[in-house]
């Protein structure tokens, strides 16, 4: 027997009912649904449909069943419709017919609106700070890395050098703005629609004001059609994940290519790397490819429930089931991703060697064009002649820092001796000492700005 089909006159199918069960999914919910029964049960007292009897009689069957979930002994059965209608099963279980009097002036579609953005609020509070836990990682590695330079890398061709601390100190202010998104996606899940019943609003003047204060809300919804129907804050952290997860992925590209027998720049710690099944010899970087791999996984999660909304009109629609699954996956997974990349970066070894090596000369091309400028010349006839001179480098074979004043001087008569000093790898990134630049100076100021956000963190 369901708790709703007095109206009906035979059963529902087995296979309507395997359908329509969401308790594979939105049991994940249930320490938020016992939490906002509690609260609830409170209101529900407040404005007399509970005696006090009744209310301590609830309210001491629900912290029962919260310790249970907590302690993971709570048992739901195969003909639980949802996690509502389990939890409020186990309650009339273990207290009797007063546990029936709960779901007065209620309705399962507050009741998971209030839950989901609860767990919401919940998950992406904990994802917040292991985006924080990322960037202490890559501070460290900033600070223990200001000594090597490296080559800056665009259209995966060589650029300019820079100081390697530069390198990872930019994905560290990347994440800043992730955390600023997460954070007004639990602005916008920071809304309570308890109270708002099925849709017009609750039959009995409880306070909601009250509920949202038991529940940690700042705010409460203030149209009940609203209050049931919205799930933009889903979008939001769907929206937030993806973003996240992509930029992740850009990184952890980087780092699968600088792993590789090729490059050698990095080498991944064994404890975050895989063999293969057949040659001996691979070390694979497959927490930075799983890292890659699931950025697509969160844009599926948005796409998949976007498409599903679209179609949706107000209030509620069965179609709203579809939102924690995507919801709760991608919360999950990136979770994992984050505290998987944060040890990656704490334990990979960069192969400075290897990197000083790959150092192509060419690098300095723009600096040689930049001393030009100095003399006088306009950037872009500056850019032609260092242009020429590249070209001779590249078809003679002779290195751009082999050429020797009276050799750069056949290109133009503004090379001085002075010109040979563009050469030193440590001159081309003190040079660059304007605001986020790549200069030592100028990432030393980076790291303090860095170290003001997250707080010192010590080596």
């Amino acid at each position: 027997m369901k708790m709703w089909d007095g109206r009906f006159s035979k059963p529902s199918a087995t296979l309507m009912d395997r359908f329509n069960r969401s308790l594979g999914v939105d049991a994940a919910l249930g320490r938020e649904d016992i939490e906002g029964s509690i609260a609830w049960a409170a209101a529900l007292k407040k404005v007399r449909i509970l005696s006090v009897r009744e209310h301590a009689a609830i309210d001491r069957g629900l912290r029962s069943l919260l310790n249970e979930w907590k302690n993971g002994t709570i048992r739901f059965l195969d003909s639980d419709e949802d996690v509502h209608m389990a939890i409020e099963r186990l309650l009339v279980d273990k207290i009797g017919a007063a546990g029936e009097k709960l779901h007065t002036g209620r309705s399962r579609n507050d009741q998971v609106a209030t839950d989901t953005r609860l767990f919401t609020m919940r998950r992406v509070g904990e994802i917040t700070k292991l985006i924080g836990a990322v960037q202490k990682a890559l501070l460290l590695r900033a600070k223990a890395d200001r000594a090597i330079i490296a080559p800056a890398f665009t259209h995966l061709q060589q650029a300019q050098p820079i100081v390697l601390s530069q390198y990872w100190l930019s994905l560290l202010f990347a994440l800043e703005r992730e955390k600023t998104r997460f954070a007004e996606a639990r602005q916008c899940a920071d809304l309570m629609p308890l109270g708002s019943g099925a849709v017009a609003g609750s039959g009995f003047p409880v306070d909601r004001e009250l509920l949202a204060r038991l529940l940690g809300f700042s705010a409460i919804s203030q149209n009940s059609i609203d209050g049931v129907s919205s799930r933009d804050f889903v979008l939001q952290a769907l929206a937030c994940c993806a973003s996240c997860g992509v930029l992740l992925s850009r990184y952890a590209e980087d780092l699968i290519i600088w792993s590789s027998r090729e490059f050698a720049f990095v080498e991944l710690d064994d404890a975050w790397s895989t063999g293969s099944s057949m040659m001996p010899q691979k070390k694979n970087p497959d927490s930075l490819e799983l890292v890659r791999g699931k950025a697509g996984r969160f844009v599926g999660n948005y796409t998949r429930f976007a498409a599903t909304l679209k179609g949706v009109g107000l209030a509620y629609y069965k179609d709203l089931q579809e939102d924690k699954e995507p919801l709760f996956d991608s919360l999950e997974q990136l979770g994992l991703v984050l505290d998987v990349f944060a040890n990656v970066i704490a334990t990979l070894t960069v192969k400075t060697d290897a990197v000083s090596r790959d150092l192509d000369p060419l690098l300095l091309a723009t600096d040689l064009a930049d001393y030009l400028v100095g003399k006088g010349i306009a950037f872009r006839k500056a850019h032609n002649v260092v242009g020429k001179i590249v070209a001779c480098s590249i078809s003679s074979g002779a290195p751009l820092t082999g050429f020797s004043v009276d050799q750069l001087r056949e290109f133009s008569p503004l090379f001085g001796t002075d010109a040979l000093a563009v050469f030193k790898w440590e001159n081309a990134v003190a040079r660059r000492n304007a605001v986020g630049g790549t200069a030592p100076a100028s990432v030393a100021r980076q790291i303090k700005q860095a170290e003001k956000m997250l707080g010192k963190v010590q080596s």
